[in-house]
């Protein structure tokens, strides 16, 4: 690892396009990002690389579903926008990821979640009607032998004590 004199010192001594404070997921990527269009990057953390709360983050690039279970309708649709932005700037590095909510004990799912899930599907399409939003499947229900294929070397296990 350089000597933090040594490396304030080449700081000082060279001009950058782009400084990126912050070396989390978040300021990696903008580094990334930056460097990959041409830009000199110089990028100062801290302590380490991944040593913040970015580090501990999930670097799901989600689109608000959360915000659904508060009714508010405005940031879902924001987040579902900035989502499929990120997928169309950077398709090397966002794409998307199949999801799977488990019912236990043969339960289904509530009818709320399948409601959530498909207002959520409807708030994903493209206004202009170019298709879905960042290229995510439409929410469905799958019979648990469909999801066990899907989910093939995944183990089944009893579900904690606090989701019984």
């Amino acid at each position: 690892m350089i000597d933090r004199a040594d490396a304030l010192s080449a700081l000082a001594e060279e001009q950058f396009d782009v400084v990126v404070v912050g070396g989390g997921i978040t300021g990696a990527g903008v580094a990334l990002d930056a460097s990959t269009r041409g830009y000199s990057v110089a990028l100062v953390e801290r302590a380490d690389y991944a040593a913040g709360t970015s580090s501990r983050s999930s670097k799901l690039v989600h689109g608000g579903l959360r915000y659904l279970q508060n009714f508010d309708l405005g940031l879902v649709r924001e987040a579902l926008l900035e989502r499929q932005l990120m997928v169309m700037l950077a398709p090397h590095i966002v794409h998307p990821l199949p999801l799977v909510v488990a019912a236990f004990d043969g339960a289904s799912p509530s009818r709320k979640i399948g409601v959530g899930l498909n207002l959520y599907d409807v708030m994903s399409v493209e206004r202009r009607g170019r298709g879905r939003g960042a290229g995510a499947a439409r929410a469905r229900h799958r019979t648990r032998r469909r999801a066990r294929r899907r989910l093939r070397g995944v183990e089944p296990r009893a579900p904690p004590r606090d989701l019984r």
